[in-house]
């Protein structure tokens, strides 16, 4: 009993020191592991599932699949701000009609200005990670300015992507000082990428179009694959999301699932098993 109260604590699901007793706390914390995981017995009674799960979601913390603990599922990582605050909320909603498990990562600066809906993507199940406040790469700031891009209250998560992928050692020990998992991805479809001049020349600019972006998704991830994306390009098309998970389910992967509960600002290593 002690060992599962452990686990649960790891697992950020008690707070409370393990005592031995299968009281109220315990029973509501399995049931909220069973919620959240949508993989065990809703009852409140530990199984052999229960162990398994608690098991994968206690393993060590892989930066490069930021909470990706799967062996045949997708995760989807957006970064920055949206277009609008429309294309957001399209976002996580198409996320929670799917039950597909996305994660956001935006800027602190975006969250302040109203952009973007921290506890509207809590509420749906998502995962939140902080991607600082400013956007700058962390290497070239002094580790005073790095505690204050990834502490400033506004994400609250203990979960953080550096921008850009620009992180080192001493980024890495700021990071673990402050309690926080170095959030990186594996994958890279590079939805922000211009494809060429453009023609005719009052066109903006040619970017990869989203269905692109998907598409390369369905063909170069795997199981346990994270991928890192942007809500201002791939986040403009909500659609995608189910033409992601239609393409992969063809391959015998998925999108993460969406938890059956509201997220919290402090997660578990593992969002998506």
């Amino acid at each position: 009993m002690t060992y599962l109260q452990t686990l649960l604590r790891n697992a950020k699901f008690i707070t409370a020191s393990p005592d031995g007793s299968y009281g109220p706390v315990t029973a509501g914390a399995v049931q909220a592991v069973s919620e959240a995981y949508r993989v065990l017995r809703r009852d409140g009674t530990t199984t052999t599932a229960t162990w398994a799960v608690l098991e994968k979601i206690n393993k060590p913390f892989d930066k490069y699949t930021c909470g990706n603990g799967s062996s045949n599922k997708v995760l989807l990582v957006f970064d920055d701000q949206p277009v609008s605050t429309t294309s957001y909320r399209a976002l996580i909603d198409a996320a929670r009609a799917g039950r597909y498990g996305i994660g956001i990562a935006p800027n602190g600066e975006h969250v302040k200005s109203g952009l973007v809906d921290v506890k509207a993507a809590r509420d749906r199940g998502l995962l939140v990670v902080d991607h600082t406040y400013h956007h700058y790469p962390l290497t070239t700031l002094s580790s005073e300015q790095v505690v204050w891009e990834i502490t400033r209250s506004y994400v609250g998560s203990n979960y953080v992507r550096p921008p850009y992928g620009d992180e080192n050692s001493r980024i890495r020990a700021i990071l673990a000082q402050y309690g926080k998992n170095d959030c990186l991805w594996n994958v890279d479809p590079q939805d922000w990428k211009r494809v060429g001049r453009p023609l005719p020349l009052e066109v903006p600019d040619h970017r990869i179009t989203p269905s692109q972006v998907a598409d390369y998704i369905v063909g170069h991830a795997w199981g346990g694959s994270t991928v890192v994306v942007h809500m201002n390009h791939l986040g403009t098309d909500a659609r995608q999301l189910a033409r992601i998970d239609e393409g992969l389910r063809a391959r015998g992967l998925m999108l993460c699932r969406n938890w059956g509960r509201a997220s919290n600002p402090s997660m578990p290593n593992q969002y998506c098993l």
